[in-house]
Protein backbone atom coordinates (compact mmCIF):
# COMPACT_ATOMS: atom_id res chain seq x y z
CA UNK A 1 0.00 0.00 0.00
CA UNK A 2 2.75 2.32 0.94
CA UNK A 3 4.32 1.54 -2.30
CA UNK A 4 1.30 2.49 -4.43
CA UNK A 5 0.71 5.57 -2.70
CA UNK A 6 4.40 6.74 -2.61
CA UNK A 7 4.03 5.92 -6.69
CA UNK A 8 0.68 8.40 -6.66
CA UNK A 9 2.84 11.30 -5.17
CA UNK A 10 5.89 10.46 -7.90
CA UNK A 11 3.29 10.76 -10.52
CA UNK A 12 1.11 13.76 -9.40
CA UNK A 13 4.54 15.13 -8.78
CA UNK A 14 5.96 15.39 -11.64
CA UNK A 15 2.10 16.57 -13.17
CA UNK A 16 2.94 19.52 -11.38
CA UNK A 17 6.17 20.47 -12.43
CA UNK A 18 6.81 18.86 -15.74
CA UNK A 19 3.25 18.73 -17.20
CA UNK A 20 4.59 18.42 -20.91
CA UNK A 21 6.87 15.74 -19.89
CA UNK A 22 4.30 13.69 -18.02
CA UNK A 23 1.95 14.00 -21.42
CA UNK A 24 4.95 13.33 -23.80
CA UNK A 25 3.84 15.95 -26.32
CA UNK A 26 6.29 17.08 -28.95
CA UNK A 27 4.91 20.83 -29.20
CA UNK A 28 4.66 22.66 -25.68
CA UNK A 29 1.19 24.37 -25.46
CA UNK A 30 1.04 27.58 -23.03
CA UNK A 31 0.56 26.58 -18.89
CA UNK A 32 -1.78 28.45 -17.36
CA UNK A 33 0.03 29.17 -13.61
CA UNK A 34 -2.12 30.55 -10.76
CA UNK A 35 -0.12 31.99 -7.56
CA UNK A 36 -3.01 31.92 -4.79
CA UNK A 37 -3.91 33.48 -1.54
CA UNK A 38 -6.35 33.00 0.95
CA UNK A 39 -7.79 30.88 3.33
CA UNK A 40 -9.38 27.93 4.50
CA UNK A 41 -12.03 26.59 6.90
CA UNK A 42 -11.89 22.70 8.00
CA UNK A 43 -14.12 20.88 10.28
CA UNK A 44 -14.49 22.29 13.75
CA UNK A 45 -13.90 19.01 15.75
CA UNK A 46 -11.31 17.58 13.22
CA UNK A 47 -8.46 20.40 14.13
CA UNK A 48 -9.86 21.18 17.83
CA UNK A 49 -6.95 19.59 19.97
CA UNK A 50 -7.01 18.68 23.60
CA UNK A 51 -4.09 19.00 25.54
CA UNK A 52 -4.96 17.37 29.75
CA UNK A 53 -2.77 18.67 32.42
CA UNK A 54 -0.12 16.58 34.10
CA UNK A 55 -0.83 17.81 37.75
CA UNK A 56 -4.54 17.95 37.93
CA UNK A 57 -6.62 15.54 35.26
CA UNK A 58 -9.67 17.22 35.37
CA UNK A 59 -8.14 20.64 33.55
CA UNK A 60 -8.14 20.40 30.15
CA UNK A 61 -7.83 23.46 27.20
CA UNK A 62 -9.49 23.04 23.56
CA UNK A 63 -7.30 24.60 20.84
CA UNK A 64 -9.43 25.41 17.69
CA UNK A 65 -7.27 25.48 14.71
CA UNK A 66 -9.82 24.70 12.30
CA UNK A 67 -9.34 28.54 10.35
CA UNK A 68 -6.08 29.13 8.46
CA UNK A 69 -3.87 31.13 6.04
CA UNK A 70 -3.61 29.17 2.51
CA UNK A 71 -1.51 29.75 -0.44
CA UNK A 72 0.11 28.16 -2.92
CA UNK A 73 0.54 27.51 -6.92
CA UNK A 74 -1.71 26.10 -9.38
CA UNK A 75 -1.08 25.36 -13.46
CA UNK A 76 -4.11 24.14 -16.31
CA UNK A 77 -2.22 22.46 -18.90
CA UNK A 78 -5.11 22.13 -21.41
CA UNK A 79 -4.74 18.80 -24.21
CA UNK A 80 -7.15 20.36 -26.57
CA UNK A 81 -9.71 23.56 -27.18
CA UNK A 82 -9.70 27.30 -27.93
CA UNK A 83 -13.03 28.99 -26.57
CA UNK A 84 -13.72 25.85 -24.02
CA UNK A 85 -10.31 23.69 -22.82
CA UNK A 86 -10.41 20.63 -20.97
CA UNK A 87 -6.82 19.66 -19.62
CA UNK A 88 -4.74 19.11 -16.45
CA UNK A 89 -5.29 20.63 -13.46
CA UNK A 90 -2.42 20.68 -10.73
CA UNK A 91 -1.91 22.47 -7.77
CA UNK A 92 0.56 22.58 -4.48
CA UNK A 93 -0.84 24.43 -1.47
CA UNK A 94 0.27 25.13 2.34
CA UNK A 95 -1.43 26.52 5.50
CA UNK A 96 -0.81 27.02 8.45
CA UNK A 97 -2.20 27.93 12.16
CA UNK A 98 -0.56 28.81 15.43
CA UNK A 99 -2.28 29.54 18.79
CA UNK A 100 -1.04 30.53 22.69
CA UNK A 101 -3.66 29.53 24.94
CA UNK A 102 -3.61 30.12 28.58
CA UNK A 103 -5.62 28.16 31.60
CA UNK A 104 -6.34 28.65 34.63
CA UNK A 105 -7.89 26.35 37.43
CA UNK A 106 -7.84 25.45 41.01
CA UNK A 107 -8.62 28.79 42.28
CA UNK A 108 -5.93 30.13 39.97
CA UNK A 109 -3.43 27.94 41.59
CA UNK A 110 -2.40 26.22 38.25
CA UNK A 111 -1.55 28.66 35.61
CA UNK A 112 -1.38 26.27 32.17
CA UNK A 113 0.28 27.81 28.95
CA UNK A 114 -0.17 26.01 25.68
CA UNK A 115 1.84 27.30 22.72
CA UNK A 116 0.46 25.00 19.20
CA UNK A 117 0.77 25.37 15.74
CA UNK A 118 -0.34 22.76 12.46
CA UNK A 119 0.58 23.05 9.31
CA UNK A 120 -1.34 21.49 5.96
CA UNK A 121 0.77 20.78 2.57
CA UNK A 122 -1.60 18.70 -0.06
CA UNK A 123 -0.97 18.20 -3.67
CA UNK A 124 -3.16 17.65 -6.33
CA UNK A 125 -3.58 16.74 -10.08
CA UNK A 126 -6.99 16.38 -11.86
CA UNK A 127 -8.76 17.36 -15.13
CA UNK A 128 -10.30 20.77 -15.46
CA UNK A 129 -12.85 22.24 -18.21
CA UNK A 130 -12.88 26.05 -18.75
CA UNK A 131 -14.70 28.47 -21.19
CA UNK A 132 -13.63 31.82 -22.35
CA UNK A 133 -16.73 34.44 -22.69
CA UNK A 134 -15.82 37.68 -24.27
CA UNK A 135 -11.86 37.06 -25.00
CA UNK A 136 -11.56 38.40 -21.20
CA UNK A 137 -13.47 36.22 -18.72
CA UNK A 138 -12.56 32.60 -17.87
CA UNK A 139 -14.66 30.07 -15.88
CA UNK A 140 -13.04 26.59 -14.72
CA UNK A 141 -14.22 23.99 -12.79
CA UNK A 142 -11.74 20.72 -11.81
CA UNK A 143 -11.95 18.01 -10.21
CA UNK A 144 -9.01 14.99 -8.92
CA UNK A 145 -7.06 13.19 -6.22
CA UNK A 146 -5.42 14.73 -3.61
CA UNK A 147 -2.49 13.90 -1.03
CA UNK A 148 -1.83 16.06 2.33
CA UNK A 149 0.37 16.02 4.67
CA UNK A 150 -0.21 17.50 8.43
CA UNK A 151 1.75 18.00 11.72
CA UNK A 152 0.95 19.44 14.81
CA UNK A 153 3.46 20.31 17.47
CA UNK A 154 2.56 21.89 21.20
CA UNK A 155 4.32 23.15 23.87
CA UNK A 156 2.86 23.11 27.13
CA UNK A 157 3.85 24.82 30.27
CA UNK A 158 2.27 23.65 33.71
CA UNK A 159 3.03 26.06 36.88
CA UNK A 160 1.39 25.23 40.08
CA UNK A 161 1.87 27.66 42.85
CA UNK A 162 0.66 25.25 45.96
CA UNK A 163 3.59 22.96 45.20
CA UNK A 164 5.91 25.27 43.72
CA UNK A 165 6.46 23.04 40.01
CA UNK A 166 7.17 24.23 37.12
CA UNK A 167 6.64 20.95 34.28
CA UNK A 168 7.20 21.62 30.38
CA UNK A 169 6.29 19.43 28.47
CA UNK A 170 5.76 18.43 24.05
CA UNK A 171 3.75 16.56 21.65
CA UNK A 172 3.92 16.35 17.94
CA UNK A 173 1.64 14.34 15.33
CA UNK A 174 1.81 14.02 12.09
CA UNK A 175 -0.39 12.68 9.49
CA UNK A 176 -0.56 11.31 5.81
CA UNK A 177 -3.74 10.89 3.46
CA UNK A 178 -5.16 10.93 0.70
CA UNK A 179 -8.60 11.87 -0.86
CA UNK A 180 -10.06 14.26 -3.56
CA UNK A 181 -10.62 17.81 -4.20
CA UNK A 182 -12.76 20.10 -6.89
CA UNK A 183 -12.46 23.79 -7.50
CA UNK A 184 -14.48 26.50 -9.34
CA UNK A 185 -13.16 30.01 -10.45
CA UNK A 186 -12.82 32.75 -13.30
CA UNK A 187 -10.57 34.57 -13.99
CA UNK A 188 -10.73 38.31 -15.49
CA UNK A 189 -7.31 39.13 -18.39
CA UNK A 190 -6.97 42.97 -17.08
CA UNK A 191 -3.90 43.37 -19.58
CA UNK A 192 -1.90 40.90 -22.01
CA UNK A 193 -0.93 37.73 -20.29
CA UNK A 194 -2.27 38.78 -16.92
CA UNK A 195 -5.32 37.78 -15.02
CA UNK A 196 -6.90 38.33 -11.73
CA UNK A 197 -9.50 35.97 -10.56
CA UNK A 198 -11.18 33.83 -7.53
CA UNK A 199 -11.89 30.02 -6.91
CA UNK A 200 -13.05 28.32 -4.31
CA UNK A 201 -11.66 24.86 -3.38
CA UNK A 202 -13.75 22.05 -1.57
CA UNK A 203 -11.08 19.09 0.12
CA UNK A 204 -11.85 15.85 1.93
CA UNK A 205 -8.78 13.16 2.91
CA UNK A 206 -8.67 10.58 5.55
CA UNK A 207 -6.64 12.23 7.35
CA UNK A 208 -7.42 12.01 11.24
CA UNK A 209 -5.18 13.67 14.30
CA UNK A 210 -4.98 11.60 17.39
CA UNK A 211 -4.41 14.71 19.34
CA UNK A 212 -8.28 15.94 18.15
CA UNK A 213 -10.49 13.23 20.42
CA UNK A 214 -13.24 14.21 18.79
CA UNK A 215 -12.11 13.90 15.09
CA UNK A 216 -13.91 12.11 12.61
CA UNK A 217 -12.11 9.51 10.17
CA UNK A 218 -11.21 12.30 7.87
CA UNK A 219 -10.72 15.62 7.27
CA UNK A 220 -12.60 18.49 5.14
CA UNK A 221 -13.12 21.53 4.17
CA UNK A 222 -13.74 24.78 2.21
CA UNK A 223 -11.29 26.82 0.93
CA UNK A 224 -11.39 30.56 -0.68
CA UNK A 225 -8.77 32.06 -2.96
CA UNK A 226 -7.22 35.20 -4.96
CA UNK A 227 -5.37 34.26 -8.12
CA UNK A 228 -3.17 36.23 -10.04
CA UNK A 229 -2.29 34.28 -13.41
CA UNK A 230 -0.55 34.24 -16.39
CA UNK A 231 0.44 31.83 -19.45
CA UNK A 232 4.04 30.78 -19.89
Amino acid sequence: MRQKLIALLVVMLAGCLYPTLLLAIDTPTPTFVQAMVGAAQFSEDDLTFSEISTTDDTVTSDNDLSTMPYLGMAFQYPFHGENTQVGLDGSFLFGWRSKDTKVRAGSGQLAISIDSSLWLADLSVGLFVKHTFFNRWRAYAAVGPAIVFGDYSEDTDEEDSNSETNEKNNNSDSEFGVGAYARVGFDYRFAYNAYVGICVRGLKTNIAFDSAPDASSSLSGVQGFLTFSRHF
